[in-house]
């Protein structure tokens, strides 16, 4: 390895993911050297020195958390910092266990090259900082050492006392540090030049004087003081250090480090000190812990320093006996913003929305960034955080300006309040976060308080959204086909592709419930490649079997339809599956057009040219008019089944001006949502292209689907009236009382709850408080909190949350045989 080189250690069990952080980290500067497992990557450590390590956290055998913990315990490697690559979500269990083995930061797979390379530079940056002070500390050391062998040389024989004088005096004289000579009082008997520069001072004005006048407060006069007269009563041979604040002649104040020493000469305690200004040194320090504890782009305390003054926070609390909230703050659809627009416009918006947040909070309260576009605030109490909560929301109502856009945003703002929502840091976060869920779940745009009933809400979201990120590996998604009738030929010739989440535990999961999930969490891109490459996979079986080619539609939301890396994926896409994109047709929505036309119409024209056909879905329910139809290059319109199954003179005076329209256009339009034989009838006189709904078919399996192509082939009568229809209603506990009263009586048999404990558990699952339980049932705060615990033992749950996921689980059993 060259002596001039920065080490860095790279490891990864996957080769390919080492040369890839090779490729990004590509630099002259830099020495990578590669580990391909836990075990290799210490035995590097035993050979050299690193300025930073970045650890795949899942890896065969050893993986990263464990091999992280062997890199702290040891003496040698505690200082390198640790930068955890993964390909998990950061949930607050994957944090907390990641920090506590000593990571310094997280990056995600997908590894963003420009992100890692500012994190790595940044250590390289501390690495070469530390080796400066290392050096500088040498250097003091070395001068020191000079001149104590200088002093040493003041006891020995007459014959060599001058040489020693001169000696001394030559270093004495020119050291560019200042050296000061004392009594055992602390009055200055000699000092150097350097002392001159330093303090603003000439060198005649400080001999005479006490050392004590040179130093800035009592406190800091005591603390010299104290290790002064430490210092007279140690062994002449042992040293002392000390960093200290200083004030020169002008009155500015600056840190020192001053090292002392100590002779005895004719029975009487010669004190050399050597003083050297740490000014640099301190900022060094100063930046390196902001670097630490601070998030780089806006400024704001980071996640670490949250969690840090958190527990402070509680501890503080707990001894004043106060309570107080915790406020979580999330940017609607920030990500969109960052999709759509790009990292740089996103990255200024948040620092727009940072000062805003600023403006509503005041000064007395510290602001955390502890995600991408999350931050939280602890508040005093339950009343300032509402308050503070409205301002906020109402703040968000004015567009942000970023260069020539003009971008609305919302917030969703979650809180809980310590003790009474939770008694520990993990259950506090958790329930903010629970409670701005809920936020979202209302709508966005609003604040929601945490009480018990949220857990029951939003358990199921919960679970989806930790659920969803395995889906993809475990194969859980599934494509139904739904076709569509061509009026003019009396038989099928497309179908839409609708995709499904076969859950193993809750059964068939419809997108209206996980694609606004896939979205919040950024996985729709990756959803929405899947779906593509199943249908074309699909489409090439179909092929390969002999029925004749159908054109195949996806539906694409607004996010992921202008994602900067669309194009290219679906060309890639098309090309590895040999598929023929004329069969391919892609729909957005009405919304979609409408969001930003320029970026649309140019996604629109590039597919057109590849020849798929592109569809505006659930046309007349956004705000659109029929002229819009004019500015868009689209093959097709479908009209929404709201107008379908309206059977008003509005609604057909509607649906007959669309198609109209598209004839003068050449455009298709496909009604949907035709379910009876009067609709059916109705479309076919109005001269509608295709139909589509439950009174030919419901949304099918790929095999079944191709039975019932095949049956068409023959001449069948494909019409499927009698076709049950999906069921795509969540169920909600809170409105079916008599699904939850049998959950709750399942419960009491099973574990032997009490009749008391009943009554109480139901109240719990209903969203009451411990305090409106003790209300309602007329009995005291403590007795409530006592049959919550033996209701919790009995249950074999730690937390509300899990009572909560027994009780829902037990109310899904119950509605299955229902």
């Amino acid at each position: 390895m060259s002596d001039n080189k920065i080490n860095i250690l790279l490891v990864d069990d996957r080769t390919e993911n080492l040369l890839a952080l090779e490729a990004i980290l590509d630099n002259e500067d830099y020495q990578l050297i590669k580990a391909t497992s836990g075990e290799e990557a210490l035995k590097f450590l035993l050979k050299y020195d690193f300025a930073a390590i970045l650890l795949d956290v899942q890896m065969p055998g050893m993986d990263g958390f464990k091999t992280a913990s062997i890199i702290k315990a040891r003496e040698k490697t505690r200082h390198i910092p640790i930068l955890f690559i993964t390909a998990n979500h950061l949930d607050q269990e994957h944090v907390f266990t990641g920090y506590s083995v000593g990571a310094i930061d997280y990056i995600l797979k997908p590894v963003d090259a420009l992100v890692l390379k500012v994190k790595v530079e940044g250590f390289v940056h501390l690495y070469k900082l530390n080796d400066q002070l290392k050096q500088q500390k040498k250097e003091l050391e070395e001068k020191n050492r000079l001149l104590e062998e200088s002093y040493l040389e003041l006891s020995e024989k007459s014959n060599r006392l001058k040489e020693s004088e001169a000696l001394s005096n030559v270093i004495f004289n020119t050291s560019i540090d200042t050296m000061l000579v004392l009594d055992e009082d602390g009055t200055l008997l000699k000092v150097n030049p350097a002392f001159a520069s330093m303090f603003l001072y000439k060198v005649e004005e400080v001999v005479g004087t006490n050392i004590r006048d040179y130093f800035s407060n009592q406190s800091q006069l005591e603390q010299l003081a104290n290790n002064y007269e430490q210092f007279i009563n140690i062994p002449p041979t042992i040293e002392k250090k000390l960093v200290i604040n200083a004030v020169k002649k002008d009155g500015s104040v600056f840190p020192v480090e001053a090292q002392l020493g100590r002779k005895l000469v004719n029975g009487k305690n010669i004190i050399a000190v050597t003083i050297r200004d740490v000014t640099i040194q301190k900022e060094y320090e100063e930046k390196i812990t902001h670097m630490a504890y601070h998030d780089y782009l806006t400024g704001l305390p980071n996640r670490r320093f949250f969690e840090r003054n958190l527990q402070e926070q509680m501890e503080a609390s707990i001894e004043q006996n106060e309570s107080f909230a915790l406020m979580y703050i999330d940017i609607d659809r920030f990500q969109s913003v960052n999709n759509s627009l790009g990292q740089r416009i996103g990255d200024e918006l948040l620092q727009l929305i940072v000062q805003r947040i600023k403006n509503s909070v005041p000064n007395e309260y510290t602001i955390y960034r502890v995600g991408g576009d999350k931050f939280a605030v602890f508040l005093s109490n339950r009343e300032t955080a509402i308050e503070i909560a409205e301002e906020l929301l109402t703040t968000f109502n004015s567009p942000f300006l970023v260069h020539y856009y003009e971008i609305y945003v919302t917030a969703s703002i979650g809180i809980s309040i310590f003790p009474y929502d939770a008694t520990n840091a993990q259950d506090l976060v958790k329930n903010a976060n629970a409670a701005l869920y809920q936020a979202k779940r209302e709508g966005m745009d609003n604040y929601q308080l945490y009480h018990s009933g949220l857990n029951l809400q939003t358990y199921r979201k919960f679970m989806l959204q930790n659920d969803l990120r395995k889906a993809l590996e475990r194969n859980e998604l599934i494509v139904h086909y739904q076709p569509r009738y061509v009026v003019q030929e009396k038989q099928m010739m497309s179908v839409e592709a609708l995709v499904r989440w076969n859950h193993p535990d809750w059964g068939l999961i419809y997108p209206g419930e996980f694609i606004p999930i896939a979205e919040e969490t950024g996985m729709i891109g990756q959803i929405g490649k899947w779906v593509v490459e199943a249908v074309c996979k699909q489409w090439n079986e179909w092929k390969g079997k002999g029925l004749p080619p159908v054109r195949i539609s996806v539906n694409f939301s607004g996010q992921q339809f202008l994602h900067k890396n669309m194009e290219e994926e679906m060309k890639s896409i098309i090309k590895k599956q040999e598929v023929d994109p004329t069969y391919l047709e892609f729909e957005i929505t009405e919304s979609t057009l409408m969001s930003n036309q320029s970026a649309v119409l140019k996604m629109i024209n590039s597919f057109r040219n590849m020849g798929i056909k592109i569809s505006i879905d659930d046309f007349g329910t956004g705000y659109s008019s029929l002229s819009y139809l004019r500015k868009y290059p689209v093959d097709i319109i479908k009209i929404d089944k709201s107008f379908v199954q309206d059977h008003s003179d509005e609604s057909r005076a509607l649906i007959t001006a669309i198609i109209t329209l598209a004839s003068q256009l050449k455009m298709k339009v496909v009604v949907e949502g035709v379910e009876t034989n009067e609709q059916w009838e109705a479309m076919k006189a109005m001269k509608c292209d295709e139909i589509q709904g439950y009174y030919f078919s419901r949304p099918l399996p790929s095999l079944e689907l191709e039975q019932f192509y095949a049956r068409q082939l023959e001449g069948e009568n494909i019409r499927k009236a009698e076709m049950q229809k999906e069921v795509t209603v969540i169920p909600q506990l809170e409105t079916d009382n008599e699904l939850l009263v049998n959950a709750l009586a399942k419960n009491k048999l099973t574990f032997s709850l009490s009749a008391r404990e009943l009554e109480v558990l139901t109240l719990v699952v209903k969203g009451f408080t411990n305090k409106e339980i003790s209300e309602e049932l007329f009995i005291s705060e403590h007795t409530v909190k006592n049959h919550i615990t033996k209701i919790f033992q009995k249950l074999n749950v730690n937390d509300r949350l899990q009572a909560m996921a027994k009780i829902y689980q037990s109310f899904l059993e119950l509605e299955k045989t229902r």
